[in-house]
C-alpha cells in the first residue's frame, strides 16, 4: 500500500468514541459533531513541506527540524509523512505526523499541531491514526521520544498506553532531556 494512497476523513475536532472500519485504504473514526467532515488526514505532499516547517518553527523554535530534515524524511521509503488539514478553511494544514514503519516496529519521529489549534483533540486524532497505521502494517511496537518538559505531549502519549522506557539525557540539541517511550501493540 502506498503512503500516497491513504486518506482519512475526520468528522470532528473531538473524539467521543473510536471505531475503525477498514478496507485496504480507509480508516474512519466514530466522532460526534455538527461539523461533519471538518478535518482530513492525508499523505503529505512535497508542496506541504514549507507549511510544515513553518508550523515546526513556530512550535519549537531552536529545537525545530530543518527544511532538509523534512525533505530527507519525505524521501525515505520507510517514512510515512501525514498532514492533518481543515476542510473548511481552504484545506489549511493544521498538523503533521512522521512515522517510520519497518518490519514489526514503528517509530513516531514527529507529531505536531499548529499552536493556535492545540487543545481541541487534534493531536489525539493524529496519534490514533499513527497507532492504527502501524498496527495495520504489522508493527507490534511503537517508539517515540518526548521532551521531559512537554507535559501536554507526555500526557497524550501515556493516555494512549505509551510507557517510559528510559530517560535520554540532553537528547534534544544536546541540551534538553527526553523520555524514550514505547507502546506494545
Amino acid at each position: 500500500m502506498s503512503k500516497k494512497d491513504d486518506t482519512l476523513l475526520l468528522t470532528s475536532s473531538y473524539i467521543m468514541s473510536h471505531e475503525i472500519h477498514m478496507n485496504d485504504l480507509y480508516q474512519n473514526f466514530g466522532m460526534t459533531s455538527k461539523n461533519q467532515n471538518q478535518y482530513k488526514i492525508r499523505p503529505m505532499l512535497e508542496t506541504d513541506i514549507a507549511t510544515v516547517v513553518q508550523i515546526e518553527q513556530t512550535t519549537w523554535g531552536d529545537e525545530s527540524w530543518s527544511l532538509g530534515n523534512f525533505f530527507r524524511a519525505f524521501d525515505d521509503p520507510f517514512c510515512n509523512c501525514w498532514t492533518l488539514e481543515s476542510t473548511i478553511k481552504g484545506y489549511s494544514v493544521l498538523g503533521y505526523g512522521l512515522q517510520y514503519v519497518s518490519g514489526n516496529a514503528s517509530h513516531i519521529s514527529n507529531l505536531c499541531i499548529r499552536p493556535s489549534h492545540c487543545g481541541h483533540g487534534l493531536g489525539k486524532v493524529l496519534l490514533r491514526y499513527l497507532i492504527d497505521y502501524a498496527r495495520q502494517n504489522g508493527s507490534s511496537v511503537i517508539t517515540l521520544e518526548v521532551l521531559t518538559s512537554n507535559i501536554r505531549a507526555y500526557t497524550l502519549y501515556t493516555n494512549h498506553g505509551f510507557r517510559i522506557l528510559r530517560l535520554l539525557p540532553r537528547n534534544y540539541s544536546g541540551q534538553s532531556d527526553a523520555y524514550q517511550m514505547v507502546l506494545l501493540l
